[in-house]
C-alpha cells in the first residue's frame, strides 16, 4: 500500500473509530443509568451490573456502526478537503476510485463487523441480558418486605401488611399497576401468593379482593373476586429453550425455522427479523460507499459543519424509510422483503448517482444549494440577533 493510501486509510479509520465510540456511549448511557438504579435501589453487585453492561454493548454498537462510518469518513475527507489536501491528491493524477480504494478496506471492515454482530453477538447477548434481568427481578420480588412499598417489577407497586416466609403467602395485599400507563388498575386483596406458572412466569394469585379501573375517558370499573392471577411479567431464572421467544432473541438456525411456522404471524415476524439481519450490514456498506463522493463534494465555501450536516440528514432520511418499510410489512401491506430491502436500494440508487457525478467532477444540487445555506448561515443569523435598528427620534 502507498504511503498516500495509508495517510487517507489512517485518517478516516480514527475519525471513524471515534464516532463509533461517542456513539455506542451516548445511546448505551441510558441504558447504563437504568443498570445503576438496580444497584442502588436493589442491591445488585457492581460486577454483575458491569456483566449486564457488556450484555448489552454488542446492541447498541450494532446501531452504531452505520451512522460512525458515515460520519467518521465525511468529517476525516472533510478536513483534507478543508486543507487543500484533496485538491492537490487530484492534481497528482489521483482518481475518485484510486481515493475510495483504501477507504474501501474501512468500509468491509466495519460491514463485515456488522454482519458478525448481527448473526451472533446480538441476539445470544441479548437473549442472555433478559434472562439475567429477569431473573434479578425475580429475586427482588421474592424479597417482599412486609409494610412498605414495594417496586420491584418497573411501573408496578405493592404493599403487603404480612409475609409468611416459608409458605411465600401474603396477607393484607394493595396493588398499584401503572404498567397501562392510559388505564392504571389498583387491586386489593385479603391473601395472595407468588407462584411459578408452566411457562416459567412469575405471577401473584389473589384471593379476596377486588379490581379498581379508571380509563382515559374519565370512566371508572369496579370488579370483584374470589380469586385473580395477576402476571408479574417475569420469569423465574434461566430458561435457554423457552418457546414463543422473541424473534431478535433467536439464533440464525432457530430464526430460519421460524420463518417456516404454521402461524402464519409468527413466520411473518421471524422473516421481518432475518432479513433485518442482512439489510444492516448491507446499508452499512452503502453509507460507506456513498460517503466518499459525498466528501469529495466538499469545498471551503460548504465550511466545517458540512460533513456533520449531510451525514444526519441521510441518516434521519434511511431511519424513516426503513421504519415506515418495517411497519408496512409488520402489519402485512407488504412482503418482509419489500419493507426491508427498500431503502436500501433506494441508497443503492443514490450511491451510483453521487459516484457517477463525482467520478466526472459534476457538483451536485443538493451540495451547493448545502453550500450556499452554510456559508450565508452565520450573517443570517447575526442579523437575525441584532433584530431592527431603533429609528430616529
Amino acid at each position: 500500500m502507498r504511503r498516500i493510501s495509508r495517510y487517507i486509510l489512517g485518517e478516516c479509520t480514527g475519525t471513524a473509530l471515534l464516532a463509533l465510540l461517542v456513539l455506542t456511549a451516548l445511546v448505551l448511557l441510558p441504558q447504563i443509568l437504568n443498570l445503576v438504579d438496580l444497584g442502588v435501589n436493589k442491591g445488585v453487585s457492581f460486577g454483575v451490573l458491569l456483566e449486564m453492561t457488556g450484555l448489552l454493548a454488542p446492541r447498541f454498537l450494532m446501531a452504531s456502526l452505520p451512522m460512525a462510518l458515515l460520519l467518521g469518513i465525511l468529517l476525516a475527507m472533510g478536513r483534507l478537503s478543508q486543507d487543500s489536501e484533496v485538491i492537490v491528491l487530484k492534481a497528482s493524477g489521483l482518481s475518485l476510485y484510486q481515493i475510495a480504494a483504501p477507504i474501501a478496506i474501512l468500509v468491509g471492515a466495519f460491514a463485515l463487523f456488522s454482519l458478525l454482530l448481527n448473526w451472533l453477538l446480538v441476539p445470544h447477548s441479548h437473549y442472555l441480558f433478559v434472562q439475567m434481568k429477569n431473573a434479578l427481578l425475580s429475586s427482588t420480588t421474592l424479597a417482599i418486605r412486609p409494610e412498605s412499598f414495594n417496586q420491584a417489577v418497573p411501573g408496578l407497586t405493592l404493599f403487603v401488611h404480612e409475609r409468611d416466609h416459608n409458605s411465600l403467602a401474603l396477607r393484607g395485599i394493595l396493588i398499584h399497576d401503572q404498567r397501562q400507563a392510559r388505564s392504571p388498575v389498583t387491586l386489593t386483596a385479603s391473601s395472595g401468593q407468588l407462584h411459578r406458572r408452566p411457562d416459567g412466569h412469575l405471577s401473584l394469585f389473589l384471593e379476596d379482593g377486588s379490581r379498581h379501573e379508571r380509563f382515559a375517558d374519565g370512566s371508572y370499573r369496579r370488579l370483584a373476586f374470589s380469586t385473580y392471577d395477576l402476571d408479574l411479567g417475569i420469569t423465574l431464572g434461566l430458561q435457554p429453550k423457552e418457546e414463543n421467544r422473541d424473534p431478535e432473541l433467536l439464533p440464525l438456525d432457530e430464526l430460519v425455522a421460524a420463518t417456516r411456522d404454521i402461524d402464519a404471524d409468527k413466520a411473518r415476524q421471524a422473516s421481518l427479523e432475518w432479513h433485518r439481519r442482512f439489510a444492516i450490514p448491507a446499508a452499512t456498506l452503502l453509507l460507506g460507499l456513498l460517503a466518499v463522493p459525498l466528501s469529495l463534494q466538499q469545498s471551503h465555501r460548504t465550511g466545517r459543519g458540512y460533513g456533520f450536516v449531510v451525514a444526519v440528514t441521510i441518516l434521519v432520511a434511511q431511519f424513516l424509510l426503513l421504519s415506515l418499510g418495517e411497519l408496512t410489512a409488520r402489519h402485512g401491506f407488504t412482503e418482509p422483503w419489500i419493507g426491508i430491502w427498500s431503502p436500501n436500494f433506494l441508497l443503492l440508487l443514490l450511491t451510483i448517482h453521487v459516484v457517477r457525478q463525482s467520478a466526472r467532477d459534476r457538483p451536485l444540487a443538493l451540495t451547493v444549494w448545502l453550500a450556499r445555506s452554510l456559508s450565508t448561515l452565520p450573517q443570517w443569523l447575526l442579523r437575525a440577533g441584532a433584530g431592527p435598528r431603533p429609528g430616529r427620534g
